[in-house]
């Protein structure tokens, strides 16, 4: 299965998320992908970005939910 892996800035996250606690973001990322659009994806974190990592055939539903979250 191919993969798309999306990278978004840590400091452009909305004020609704708590920079100070990353991995709660992650959960709650890897939650509404899963709730909302029925994608299963995978976060990662480095000191500057985040990694959301989904099915490519999915694309369109994670870039919906990532919209509806302020990420993107």
């Amino acid at each position: 299965m191919e993969t798309t892996s999306i990278r978004l800035p840590i400091r452009n996250l909305p004020e609704h998320f708590d920079r100070s606690r990353i991995t709660v973001v992650l959960e709650e990322i890897e939650m509404a992908l899963m709730d909302d659009g029925g994608v299963y994806g995978k976060t990662f974190a480095d000191s500057f970005t985040i990694t959301v990592e989904v099915p490519t055939h999915q694309l369109m539903d994670t870039a919906s939910c990532l919209k509806g979250l302020g990420l993107i």
